[in-house]
């Protein structure tokens, strides 16, 4: 049978209306009128109410500018949100739970509805209030709640032994490299001068301290001993510094440099820990310089 031209060109009209009419839309809306947009979306797992999900996070203003990262601001790049019911209408929860497993989105709420209600504080000063912020993710991986908590509790434990592992090595290394290593308070140190026990800080006296502090594999997450000026702090008293630098000034004196390896239970909050903003079961490097 022979097809004329005119069918051909006929065909290709209903193929290409129906291409114009089934365009993917840039943004979706959740029955409540959250606003989102996916980059990519995958095949994976759907989340349920309980579950814990691992997510890469950002937070952007209105101009996009970056103020939160979880690869840059968590330890371990990722934070950990547990799905909820839905606080209020439109909320974040409803688009989390549309999502699967290797799903990337952007969600665009009310910088005032997402801080006071999820945040319980007002817009910060860096964004404008009732503006559209925009939460981009990437959704790794779910887990039930008790997959996440067995899960966990193997990683703090595993930790745990590490550090002790390390910690023992670190203190090898240092007898090998200097004189003497001291040992005060839990903490270890090795210093270019011995302070007379006459001549060290006393509880509550004024100090300015220069100092670089790093994780074990050499990651910095604080240096200012090219700065101008020492951080002043009150020796010993509560809040001013963390338990491992509060004990090693108590064995200083003006003038002195020392390197201090702090065990993770002299070192950061607990709270700390639990925001993810630095690891858990840690060691700490402290080089010091009291002016």
């Amino acid at each position: 049978m022979k097809i004329s031209l005119t069918y051909y060109l006929s065909i290709i009209a209903v193929i290409f209306l129906m291409s114009c009419t089934n365009n993917t839309p840039d943004f979706y809306y959740t029955e409540n009128g959250l606003k989102y947009k996916y980059h990519d979306i995958s095949d994976g797992a759907t989340p349920k109410i309980g579950d814990f999900l691992t997510v890469n996070l950002q937070f952007k203003n209105e101009n996009d500018s970056v103020f939160y990262n979880s690869q840059l601001m968590n330890s371990k790049g990722v934070d950990v949100i547990k799905l909820g019911t839905a606080s209020i209408n439109g909320g974040i929860e409803e688009g989390f739970a549309k999502l699967k497993v290797g799903d990337s989105v952007t969600f665009y709420i009310n910088s005032k509805l997402f801080f006071n209600n999820y945040q319980q504080k007002n817009v910060p000063p860096y964004l404008t209030p009732n503006s559209e912020m925009k939460i981009t993710l990437r959704l790794i991986q779910i887990e039930d709640a008790k997959t996440y908590r067995t899960r966990i509790e193997k990683e703090l434990i595993n930790a745990e032994i590490a550090e002790l592992i390390a910690l023992d090595a670190e203190v090898e290394k240092w007898k090998s490299e200097y004189d003497t290593v001291y040992e005060y308070g839990g903490i270890f140190m090795v210093s270019d001068q011995f302070c007379d026990t006459s001549d060290r800080f006393l509880y509550q006296e004024k100090v300015f301290v220069r100092y670089k502090g790093s994780y074990l594999n050499g990651k910095t997450f604080y240096n200012n001993l090219e700065a101008e000026f020492g951080d002043e702090y009150m020796v010993g008293v509560k809040g001013q510094n963390i338990e491992g630098m509060k004990e090693a000034l108590y064995h200083m004196c003006h003038g002195q440099k020392a390197k201090v390896l702090v065990p993770s239970m002299l070192g950061f909050s607990e709270g700390a820990v639990k925001m993810g903003i630095v690891p858990a079961y840690e060691p700490l490097i402290l080089e010091l310089e009291v002016e």
